[in-house]
């Protein structure tokens, strides 16, 4: 089943959509279609193992500490380096 949906898109963005569509006997709606097929897929998340030696090396560095109270400790951190 179609539907349509509505996109904001620069217009130097949409001349080029249309004239790539129209060298490869498509639509613009075709060649975002292909590529929603394509990319828009699941990706599975990463393993340890996959990332590179110097990211592994850094993955859970950071247990343990709350990623929201960084504005708390950051104003801590100035009111003591401006005493």
């Amino acid at each position: 089943m179609k539907k349509r949906i509505t996109l904001t898109i620069d217009e130097d963005c949409i001349r080029a959509a249309k004239e790539y569509a129209k060298r490869e006997g498509k639509s613009v709606s075709q060649l975002l279609e292909e590529y929603f097929a394509k990319y828009g897929e699941p990706i599975e998340p990463l393993r340890k193992d996959d990332l590179p030696p110097l990211t592994r090396s850094l993955t859970g560095i950071l247990k343990g500490s709350d990623p929201k109270d960084y504005r708390a400790e950051y104003r801590k951190h100035l009111e003591e380096k401006y005493r």
